[in-house]
């Protein structure tokens, strides 16, 4: 079997398994990238009249995988950047399983990528986590801001805006689970919302605070109807032609209203998830519950958190540390 049609077949059995198309995209590039740079290598056989023969998984073996390993440091992003760390532990795992895969399905006897050493991950901080001030200041931006990711003005955009950011700072929902909301999928009596497949196809409950509720129950009475064109689709937000808000619009919403607010270009719809579990924990809220509220499946994700309340540290320092004190 050559790699092309092997790498096909997995594809179609990730999918098969419950893998989100999203997810199954992603794999496709890498094992793309990993199967051009093969090819590239001169792995490939050439027949008697000098004809390409593709790649077959009989070829794979544990050295090439290394050699890849030693080559991802030195691949470029769009932008002429190394690519992260992060991005090469993603693309060693897709590596992995699709190694693994291979010998499952009796393809192969052995597991090519079964050497692959995964280096250390980094802890790595949010570039710009607002504090509370800031993020009140945000909030009330949106008043200022006459236009939004909807392509909606005035009033309209104005109560939009402040339900897309009173909603990401109160839930602490990634973007695209905010886009992929429907109306159905709030209870502003009881004060939930349920974020149904979320990352990694899971269904959790968070809880919507009293502004959240405030401003989204305006939006839902006084905006969104007159955003309904042909046919509603249930979708919570909505642009100006009716259709479902994706990622790219809320992610508009949100810098419009950091740029209104004179704050960090920095700040993103992450910064304002980041900002909520953060703010929760500094007010003495459980990691664990934070873990639930954010959806990580593993505590160490959430863990994090407990690294970025250095402005806590500093304060007890200063008062408790006996170099601070006057006389010492």
């Amino acid at each position: 079997m050559n790699l092309s049609e092997a790498i096909r077949r997995y594809l179609i059995w990730r999918q098969a398994s419950g893998t989100t198309l999203h997810t199954v995209q992603c794999l496709r590039y890498v094992l793309g990238c990993f199967s051009r740079w093969a090819e590239d290598q001169g792995v490939a056989a050439l027949s008697e009249k000098r004809a390409f023969l593709p790649m077959t998984i009989e070829q794979l073996t544990p050295d090439l995988f290394l050699a890849y390993q030693q080559e991802l440091p030195f691949r470029l992003t769009p932008r002429g950047r190394p690519i992260s760390i992060s991005t090469q532990l993603h693309d060693l795992s897709v590596l992995r399983s699709f190694g693994r895969y291979l010998v499952e399905q009796d393809f192969l006897m052995s597991d090519p990528a079964r050497r692959l050493v995964f280096p250390r991950h980094p802890c790595v901080l949010p570039k710009m986590i607002p504090d509370v001030k800031q993020a009140v200041l945000l909030m009330g931006s949106a008043t200022a801001t006459a236009t939004n990711g909807t392509g909606l003005s005035d009033i309209a955009g104005v109560t939009c805006n402040r339900a897309v950011l009173e909603l990401l700072y109160g839930t602490g929902l990634r973007r695209s689970e905010a886009s992929n909301l429907n109306v159905g999928d709030l209870d502003l009596v009881g004060g939930y919302v349920w974020v149904r497949q979320g990352k990694g196809k899971k269904d959790r409950v968070v809880p919507l605070g009293q502004m959240a509720i405030t401003a989204l129950t305006v939006y839902l009475d006084a905006v969104r109807p007159t955003l309904i064109k042909d046919k509603d689709e249930g979708a919570l937000f909505l642009n100006r032609f009716g259709g479902r808000l994706l990622g790219g619009g809320i992610f508009e919403v949100v810098k419009k209203a950091v740029a209104s607010a004179r704050l960090s270009p920095k700040i993103t719809p992450h910064s304002l998830r980041h900002a909520a579990a953060t703010h929760m924990l500094q007010n003495g809220a459980p990691i664990r519950h934070i873990q639930e509220f954010l959806g990580h499946a593993s505590l160490e994700t959430t863990q994090v958190y407990t690294r970025v309340t250095i402005i806590d540290l500093k304060a007890v320092h200063a008062k408790y540390h006996p170099r601070e004190k006057e006389g010492y």
